[in-house]
């Protein structure tokens, strides 16, 4: 577990608001890659719908990665699914061969 004194406060600008938070060392570089990546999704939306506000491309990114997020979590439970569907197979034709 992380002790308080090994966090350190940073200050990330996301759309041109700042946003206090606190991090690791660790997390430093993930969080400002986000931070880039985030900002260059609302910046590219900005262009594609030039009539939207700022605000408005903030919802779509977020809605961007809450959809891929679900998408993924849905993929790895087909998966795992699949899995156990391929188990349960494997014993059954053992019980068959019997």
């Amino acid at each position: 577990m992380m002790e308080e004194s090994d966090q350190k406060n940073i200050s990330v600008s996301i759309a041109g608001r700042n946003f206090p938070i606190k991090i690791t060392p660790i997390e430093e570089i993930l969080v400002l890659d986000l931070v880039t990546e985030l900002n260059d999704k609302v910046s590219e939306f900005q262009k594609t719908y030039p009539g939207k506000d700022k605000l408005d491309c903030v919802i779509m990114t977020l809605l961007t990665y809450a959809f891929d997020q679900k998408k993924s979590i849905e993929s790895t439970d087909l998966d795992e699914a699949t899995q156990k569907i391929d188990t349960i197979k494997g014993i059954l034709k053992e019980l068959v061969k019997d």
